[in-house]
């Protein structure tokens, strides 16, 4: 599939609920149910395998309006940097998130940062990788983010979901998690709660933790 073909197009919004929209479609509920329930479930996940606290400084890897990194900043006080593709995304997250310890920026930025010697402790994807034209690029970013020995913790459809012009939502079946493993040393993984999250989407989702190998 060519890179002319992807649609980032589909990310593009105006209002904070347009966005909501979008970061969690209903599936067999509604996105405010799921943006209720979900949200602080996946945060608990997330909490209890990074071990983060007001020390930690997290890279919200497709961060969309900051969904995570609100909740994530409420319940531990750690630091998160949020990255996105979506201009839109990124205008909305400081308005969404309303913290002095989130900020964002694109993933050229990231690459700067990391250039300059940024380092976080740990890292999260939630349903980002995907939908990520060229996943290993975007793997490589994180790889290159994470301190040795810091997690990553992601959450991922089975399949793919890439937005393109010409075939909608496609599935060039590559592997995610194979690909993570790849980079990372996997360390536990698990099907996400259908009373949590939906039945559909505990169908078709999985999560799963990975360590950064000491050099």
């Amino acid at each position: 599939m060519a890179d002319p073909t992807y649609n980032p197009g589909v990310f593009a919004v105006g209002t904070i609920e347009q966005a909501k929209g979008i970061i969690l479609t209903p599936e067999d509920s509604t996105t405010e149910a799921r943006w209720r329930t979900e949200t602080g479930y996946l945060a608990e996940l997330i909490e209890s395998r990074l071990a983060l606290d007001s020390a930690s400084v997290v890279l919200d890897y497709g961060c969309g309006i900051g969904r995570m990194a609100k909740e994530l900043i409420r319940r531990t006080g750690c630091t998160v940097l949020g990255v996105d593709i979506s201009p839109d995304m990124r205008a909305l997250a400081p308005r969404y998130v309303e913290s002095e310890l989130f900020s964002v920026c694109s993933p050229e930025v990231l690459d700067s940062l990391t250039q300059a010697g940024l380092g976080v402790d740990a890292a999260i994807s939630v349903w980002v990788l995907q939908h990520c034209l060229q996943p290993a690029i975007d793997i490589s970013r994180l790889h290159d983010a994470v301190r040795p020995k810091g997690s990553v913790f992601l959450v991922n459809n089975r399949g793919r979901a890439v937005p393109t012009v010409a075939h909608g939502w496609f599935d060039d079946g590559m592997d995610i998690r194979k690909m993570m493993s790849e980079s990372f040393l996997p360390v536990e993984d698990g099907l996400l709660e259908a009373e949590k999250t939906t039945p559909q989407v505990a169908q078709h989702c999985f999560w799963a933790h990975f360590r950064k190998r000491a050099p």
